[in-house]
């Protein structure tokens, strides 16, 4: 059983992409991990160039704390994929992903919730936290899949950090912890779903989840063989306005000079340890269902939990303009489909990618067009 509530390390071996399956002929079904030599090899999250092995290299996912005593964060500006999701007191969690560039420290490292293991259950191969909730705990246990290396609290590469105060003092040295476990090169090509293993839903008919809010037909859509970049006219966007909740509302400006959406809380700039503003490539804004987790924190919040399964709205943002999206996942192994208004399969440009999964009911988002050129 590896189900343990106290301090633990469990499962430490190494089976790369977590819960992805094999074809019949023994490879990963998904296109752009392939081992033609006339295929230039590129990192699995961000689709950057990268070693001839880089899909085969571990996948790591942390979560990290974004509570406003323990910013700024550690290693954050180093992942390859960030999901940001509502905790309880109205505050957000990250679930990052770390492939392409491991940092020398990562933290602090906080406790699991039950959407975390939808993100980590069709890619991870070492999932690192601090602990969770007894149902939080029993939740992840039955749905992660066994070849993926869960790291607790006293595990290989999770120390106390003394500069810190509890429970904001865990720390992850990553490269100690990836060190120590077995790779048996097997690919992983990301997270989101491409054309050979998507499962397709309805498209739901629009709500007004947003202010300057695109209209979408109820449509039921047909699948393009071939995922694109953008494949419905995109809207210039300058800034970004995500309310999660009253406490958390973090701002994304297009930066023309980065060529990154730079982040900020509400006014203050989102940085590194070193005060550098932390951008990223590429913004996916999906809309979930919450519910309650079924328990309250020591304090008495109520715990909300985030549905990371079914169809639901969402948009796509890249190089300073919007397009509406629509998101599907069947179960909480599947990876992520991502389709446009018609239906047609779509995909982030390379570079790395922050996903917002803001409750559909509480939860905004407001737009500031680009001035007219």
């Amino acid at each position: 059983m590896r189900l343990l509530l106290g301090t633990a390390v469990i499962a430490l071996g190494l089976s790369s992409c977590g819960g992805s399956s094999l074809d019949q002929s023994g490879q990963n079904p998904q296109p752009g991990v392939s081992s033609s030599p006339s295929t230039p090899p590129i990192w699995s999250f961000t689709g950057l160039p990268g070693p001839a092995n880089a899909q085969e290299m571990p996948v790591l996912m942390v979560k990290m704390e974004n509570d406003p005593v323990v910013r700024p964060q550690t290693g954050l500006d180093s992942a390859d994929l960030v999901f940001e999701e509502l905790v309880e007191g109205g505050m957000t969690r990250f679930a990052t992903v770390f492939q392409s560039n491991i940092p020398k420290a990562i933290g602090p490292v906080r406790s699991i919730r039950h959407v975390d293991a939808a993100l980590a259950a069709p890619i991870a191969d070492a999932f690192v936290f601090s602990g969770g909730a007894h149902k939080t705990w029993t939740f992840v246990n039955q749905k992660m899949p066994s070849n993926v290396s869960i790291i607790t609290e006293g595990g290989i590469g999770v120390s106390r950090n003394p500069k810190h105060v509890a429970p904001h003092d865990v720390w992850l040295n990553p490269r100690k912890l990836l060190d120590s476990l077995a790779n048996d090169n097997s690919p992983c090509s990301g997270f989101f779903a491409t054309a050979q293993n998507a499962q397709i839903a309805p498209i739901p008919s629009p709500s007004p989840l947003s202010t300057d809010a695109t209209a979408v037909p109820s449509a039921t859509p047909t699948v393009d063989a071939s995922p694109t970049i953008m494949s419905t006219q995109p809207v210039a966007i300058r800034r970004v306005s995500i309310h999660f909740s009253s406490w958390e509302n973090p701002v994304w400006t297009w930066s023309d000079a980065n060529l990154q959406w730079m982040r900020a809380e509400h006014t203050t700039p989102f940085t590194t340890p070193e005060g550098k503003q932390i951008g990223f490539t590429n913004l996916v804004i999906i809309f979930v269902k919450t519910i309650s987790a079924g328990y309250h924190d020591p304090i008495g919040n109520y715990v909300p939990r985030s549905v990371l399964t079914g169809t639901g709205p969402g948009y796509l943002l890249v190089n300073g303009t919007r397009q509406p999206i629509f998101w599907h996942k069947d179960h909480v192994k599947d990876h992520l489909t991502l389709m446009d208004v018609s239906g047609q399969l779509i995909t982030a440009p390379e570079g790395n990618t922050w996903v917002s999964l803001v409750p559909v009911d509480g939860g905004t988002v407001k737009f500031t067009k680009a001035p007219a050129q």
